[in-house]
């Protein structure tokens, strides 16, 4: 048994050895969590215990197959019997012997996204509900919402109209699911648990079956996940549940840090193991996550400490403006690349996937070769290359509409134009050698009364934006084209985090246009010889000049974390912090540290737990560094179309200044400018008002407020409470209680 406690330290050593009663192990970041887990069941093992009786749960198909590789390498092919999967593929193997229980087949299929999407619309359908006010994203969400927090449909159809409709919607879906003895991927929890709950003799058996439990990445689980291990682990309790309370950072997908937080009130025999000797990071890397982290408040503090020396002082500048840090950030790249450091050991990260385009752009130009990882280039989103169709269609129509574009953004948003009428009408101008939207005119007698209507209502709508174009800034008008296709309302009513980032890309898609206007053209002009000012251009001139500039953005490849780890390829790394979990680089840049922007607005607006979450954020990203951190931020930069001025973020004040080495750019920083807010309490408002952000622009709620939302139509303001603001709207919704930020919400 020795040979698994070689080359611990004590800590780990006695994480290894404590195999009888709960445990829990708080693992810091970088500390070898994996490495004493797949070592403690190897001790197991070695100690007589059946590998049948052994259990290890993981988040990712990743981490499973590193954890059972490990497991291999140590006790050879008896790994083959212990469970090590995923929390849903383990969940499926229980399903698939026992789900006739609860009425399923056991050949039961897994829909995907896009049956759940259309399993939705019938539903809708059937309930002769709009999705133009709710679309059938914004029920997927709320019953996904639903089933991680073990709700059924009865408990959602309350007297609330929004819950009673979530609730009729969610109660049919699931019919229909049974009755074609299919489950979605939030089914195989909350199955299992049910399955678990009302089945004695089965719970009996997985209980006799897994008598030693592991869960790693603990503080992630939800509140469905956190009920199977806990009825697993009910009988022999011998459960170990690796995992960082500090690195909890996915509430957004209902991850609840309270799981391992309240681990010891679950079992008050439990044993207590800190993990903090970091095998990755500098000495002064670590003592700048220490210092932000303990602004926050933890049933088990930690403090990470490393013997690989203390390293250099993290690099900190202050910008005047958003492409000035840019410009910086390459500047040191640039550098270290000339140094001993190659380009694939500096990594970007940032708070916000739409932060990744001024720096996409920039490393473009410096021919710096460069990766998206864990999200894709800005210019390839969906919502980036519709907003350029819509373009691209208008300004083409007076010459040669561009047919690609056409059928690209035709029914996007939804218009009900079908496939079968575009086919038709591509036949018709196929004949007529015709684009398709001059053909729509021609086709009175080939398509149905419907879907003439629909597609002639589409081509005045693009023939009235043209007619407009140039009444226009160049900004107002992208504003304009996406007010008046609907396509801002369409995310907006969807009400899903994905929904709202992709409004943040289309309003910093605004920001590109204005920059390329003000700063990239009159350049752009002088190189090319002409004569023409950017002054003298009219915006469909202008626009046209910045759609070709555009064709240049798009030919980055976005890569996954293997392909990262792998080390192929010498580039940059760009991806977000969230995506930059469980990784770690030599060189890392974080940029964007300013209020508003990390922590992000929302965050704090809202306070209490969301900028704790925000730090964690800070935690997670200082602790990707191995052995050079740099961190940047600016005292203006353009978001949204505006340029809008920020502090210095308030993480930054937490950290002591003699850590830092201050790269300012010809003048003084104080780090003392923003004293940050206590952790616990939200920012103070004025009772009955409360400040809120709507799609860049700050507004202010107040009592009697007259406002419009575009599901719910026209409303009145009747109180302001914080973070939030209660609204009176028609007898059909009532009262409810939004969020003010949301944006959704506009005064009228």
């Amino acid at each position: 048994m020795s040979e698994f406690l070689e080359n611990m330290n004590e800590r780990q050593a006695e994480a290894i050895q404590a195999t009888e009663g709960p445990l829990l192990v708080m693992a810091g970041a970088g500390s070898g969590k994996t490495r004493v887990l797949t070592h403690r069941i190897a001790y197991l093992v070695s100690k007589g215990v059946n590998p049948y009786n052994i259990l290890a749960i993981t988040f990712t198909n990743k981490a499973a197959a590193e954890m059972k590789e490990r497991t291999e390498q140590l006790v050879g092919r008896q790994a083959y019997r212990i469970w090590i999967s995923t929390f849903h593929a383990m969940c499926v193997r229980i399903l698939r012997q026992n789900i006739e229980h609860l009425g399923y087949g056991s050949d039961f299929g897994i829909i995907d996204d896009a049956d759940q999407i259309s399993v939705i619309k019938d539903v809708m359908r059937s309930l002769n509900m709009d999705p133009k006010l709710r679309p059938p994203k914004y029920f997927l969400a709320r019953i996904s919402e639903a089933k991680n927090k073990l709700q059924f449909p009865g408990d959602l159809k309350l007297e609330n109209l929004t819950d009673k409709d979530v609730g009729e919607v969610y109660e049919r879906y699931q019919a229909i699911l049974v009755q074609n003895n299919r489950v979605d991927f939030d089914d195989l929890l909350l199955l299992t648990v049910r399955l678990l709950r009302e089945q004695p003799e089965v719970l009996a058996f997985y209980q006799d079956k897994f008598q030693y439990i592991h869960v790693d990445e603990y503080q992630d689980t939800n509140h469905a996940q956190y009920n199977i291990v806990k009825l697993l682990a009910d009988k022999h309790r011998n459960i170990c549940v690796v995992g960082d309370s500090d690195q909890s950072i996915y509430s957004w997908r209902g991850a609840d840090v309270g799981n391992i937080l309240s681990f010891e009130k679950d079992y008050a025999d439990a044993k207590i193991i800190k993990l903090e000797q970091n095998y990755r990071s500098k000495q002064m890397i670590l003592d700048a996550a220490n210092d932000v982290i303990k602004h926050n408040y933890s049933m088990y503090e930690k403090k990470l400490f490393s013997d690989l020396g203390e390293g250099s002082k993290v690099r900190l500048y202050n910008a005047s403006a958003g492409d000035e840090e840019v410009r910086h950030v390459l500047r040191e790249i640039k550098k270290l690349s000339e140094d001993k450091y190659r380009f694939g050991d500096c990594t970007i990260l940032y708070r916000t996937n739409s932060q990744s385009r001024l720096f996409e752009q920039t490393l473009r130009m410096a021919n710096i070769p460069f990766r998206i990882v864990g999200g894709m280039s800005y210019f390839k989103r969906k919502e980036i290359k519709d907003i350029i169709a819509y373009l691209r269609l208008i300004l083409s129509i007076d010459m040669n509409p561009d047919d690609l574009s056409f059928l690209r953004i035709v029914n996007e948003p939804k218009r009900g134009i079908g496939a079968t009428s575009i086919e038709r009408l591509r036949g018709e101008a196929g004949m007529a050698e015709a684009s398709l939207f001059d053909t729509i005119s021609e086709t009175l007698d080939i398509l149905g009364s419907t879907a003439i209507n629909r597609l002639m209502h589409f081509k005045r709508l693009i023939q009235e934006l043209a007619s407009v174009v140039d009444d226009y800034t160049i900004g107002d008008f992208i504003e304009r084209v996406l007010d008046i296709t609907g396509y801002r309302n369409m995310l907006i009513a969807e009400e899903t985090i994905e929904s709202l980032a992709r409004i943040d890309n289309l309003e910093e898609f605004k920001s590109v246009a204005i920059t390329f206007e003000k700063d990239i053209l009159p350049d752009l002009l002088e190189e090319e010889g002409s004569e023409q000012k950017a002054g003298d251009l009219t915006t469909s001139e202008k626009l046209a000049l910045l759609l070709n500039d555009l064709m240049l953005q798009t030919d980055v490849k976005e890569e996954n974390e293997e392909e990262v780890e792998e080390g192929e390829d010498n580039k940059v790394t760009l991806m977000t912090i969230h995506a930059a979990k469980g990784l770690e680089f030599p060189v890392v840049f974080i940029v964007g540290f300013e209020e508003g922007l990390f922590p992000i607005y929302s965050a704090v607006e809202e306070g209490g737990d969301a900028i704790d979450e925000e730090r964690r954020l800070a935690y997670v990203a200082i602790t990707r560094a191995k052995e050079l951190l740099y961190i940047s931020n600016s005292r203006k930069r353009m978001h949204n179309g505006n340029y809008m001025t920020n502090k210095p973020s308030r993480f930054l004040t937490e950290i002591d200044e003699n850590r830092f080495e201050v790269r300012a750019p010809k003048r003084s920083f104080t780090l003392a400018s923003n004293a940050p807010l206590p952790s616990k309490q939200k920012p103070k408002k004025p009772v009955g008002v409360v400040a809120a952000k709507n799609l860049g622009k700050g507004q202010i709620f107040s009592s009697g407020d007259k406002i419009t939302h575009p599901s719910f139509g026209d409303g009145v303001v009747v109180s302001a409470d914080g973070p939030t603001v209660s609204i009176a709207f028609g007898a059909e919704h009532g009262i409810k209680k939004l969020m003010a930020s949301h944006p959704a919400i506009k005064k009228r």
